[in-house]
Order: structure tokens, then sequence, then C-alpha cells
């Protein structure tokens, strides 16, 4: 909702409050049925499942600007179905799930940028499913960067730098690999100077790469 601002928020909701969560702390557990919707402000957040052998399944990733849950914010959902746990430090605002849906109800203006929002978020999703048909592994790796990044990051010179930090396991989970796998073709995309490290675990992808792709 990238025009929807801090402070416009801050109109909506007037009894929104702000929360910070730390690396890996769980923001909503799966079954839960909070009693309030989160808008990020800072930070990232992993929304994820856990499969039979206990693994994680990365669903989707919610950045500045997004909230969440969302199928329970619409009332698609009666209770969280999985888990919410922050990537990097998160700051959110708080808004009490009452206020969400009146605001929601009798604001045309909010109502309207939470539509173009979710279809925002659909189209998404779609690419993602697009991509888990990948049976190769790099190229599969390739088009989940190319989601990260478009999403998720911003330019540097002939670079794409993603705004959080990308590890091994973060692959794995977001392409349902096993994490050797994930890390061999990382290895390659490296040694073909497709990607490069920065700091801090930091992930550059070569724009000109991407843009190959469908």
């Amino acid at each position: 909702m990238t025009n929807l601002t801090l402070q416009a928020v801050k109109e909506l909701f007037p009894r929104s409050t702000v929360r910070h969560y730390d690396k890996n702390q769980i923001v909503c557990y799966d079954g839960d049925k909070p009693q309030h919707i989160f808008f990020i402000v800072k930070g990232h957040i992993r929304y994820y499942d856990i499969d039979e052998r206990g693994n994680d399944n990365i669903l989707h990733i919610n950045g500045p600007k997004n909230i969440f849950p969302m199928l329970y914010a619409f009332d698609v959902a009666d209770q969280v179905n999985g888990f919410y746990a922050a990537i990097d430090k998160v700051e959110v605002l708080s808004v009490p799930l009452n206020d969400f849906h009146k605001v929601m109800q009798t604001n045309l203006d909010f109502s309207n940028t939470l539509v173009r929002w979710f279809l925002g978020e659909i189209e998404q999703l779609a690419y993602r499913i697009n991509s888990f048909e990948k049976t190769d592994a790099h190229i599969k790796i390739l088009y989940a960067l190319k989601y990260l990044a478009t999403n998720y990051g911003h330019p540097d010179q002939e670079w794409r730098k993603l705004d959080f930090p990308i590890t091994q396991q973060f692959i794995a989970d977001f392409t349902g690999m096993a994490r050797e796998t994930a890390s061999s073709a990382l290895h390659k995309l490296e040694k073909d100077n497709v990607i490069k490290r920065g700091k801090l675990r930091t992930l550059e992808v070569k724009q000109s790469e991407l843009d190959k792709l469908g």
C-alpha cells in the first residue's frame, strides 16, 4: 500500500500503538485469533508453515506498508493459519481489529486502497506459483530472487540489492528445496557472477540476468 503513509494510518486509527520485534521473533502463531491487525513500518515479516518433517515453508513475505495477517484481516479466515515472524528488526503499528473493520466499511478511499493492494498481492503470489513449476534448481532460485529483488530490493548500478539478509536456509525454505541443493545452486550463481554477497549477509543480483526471465 505504497500510497498509504504512516501518518495517514495514524490518523485513520488513532488508537493504534507502536510495537517492535527482534529478528526471528514470532508475531502471530498458527491458530491465533488476534484482536489487532499489523501495519509494517520498518522491516520484513515472513509468513510460513511447518511441514510434517519440521521444515519451514515460506509462503509469503510482507514488507513496509503491508498489513498482516491478510486473510484474517479480511474475515476470509477465522484464525491465523501459519506463523508470522520477523526477518529483521521490525516496527509495526498495531491497529485494533474492530477499528480496522469499521474504517474499511465506512471509508471508501481506504477500502479502494486495500483492494488495489490485495490484487497486487494476488499477482505476486501467482508469479511465485509459476516459479515453483521450474524444475532446474538454478532457474527456480533465479525466479525466486527476481521476485524478492523486485518487491524487496533496490537498484545499485548494474545490480539489485535485497533489503534484508538472505541465507542459504532462507532460500531453501522459500523455494521448497533441500538446503544442500539450494547451497550448491547459489554457489554456482555466485561463481558465474550472477549474484554476489554484501555486508551483513545481504545479497545482490545482476539486473541483466533478472531481465532475461519471463
